[in-house]
């Protein structure tokens, strides 16, 4: 009798291990696209590594959630640009700096409380609100020509209270990339 116990959960448990292994299958196809041609990028007379500062702003600018303060534009400089390329802009990467909710930039450092900086597309006539990380950026954020191998890329970068913000330092950063069409 215990023979026959220990037989049938081991059929049992095969079976079930049989189950298990028995699942769908199926093909994901991933497309993409390589280029040959870019331009050299630098970013306020820099490298296209940069630092942008923006102007010290009182807290009673920034005393209440959504106000903005101390916009500060800085270009990004496309130069010797080879090839077919016709426009390009560029696009503002995901990362632990990123708020992957509402694509602003975290004050990773800082010492300031509930504020956090808000990236705009100063080639739009309305200095559109860009959203990094997010790929609405492919569509959304004014390309410019570079066909005659240069051209210039104007952003604004900017202080945006989360809540109303208590007093210290405002230290972030965020990877970008050049895209083309």
């Amino acid at each position: 009798m215990k023979k026959l116990t220990i037989l049938a959960s081991l059929i049992a448990t095969c079976g079930f291990v049989s189950m298990a292994q028995a699942a769908s299958t199926g093909t994901i196809t991933f497309n993409g696209m390589l280029q040959a041609n870019t331009c050299d990028v630098v970013v306020d007379g820099q490298t296209e590594d940069a630092t942008v500062i923006l102007p010290t702003v009182g807290v009673n600018q920034l005393d209440e959630a959504t106000k903005t303060a101390g916009e500060t534009g800085f270009v990004m400089a496309l130069n010797n640009c080879s090839g077919t390329l016709e426009s390009a802009s560029a696009f503002f990467e995901a990362g632990a700096s990123v708020d992957s909710v509402t694509g602003r930039l975290k004050n990773l450092v800082g010492t300031a409380g509930n504020v956090s900086l808000q990236l705009l597309d100063a080639s739009s006539p309305s200095q559109d609100v860009i959203q990094a990380g997010n790929q609405n950026q492919v569509t959304n954020t004014t390309y410019v020509n570079v066909s005659s191998g240069s051209a210039s890329l104007p952003y604004a970068v900017r202080y945006y209270a989360e809540a109303p913000t208590t007093a210290g330092t405002v230290i972030s950063n965020v990877v970008y990339s050049i895209q083309y069409q």
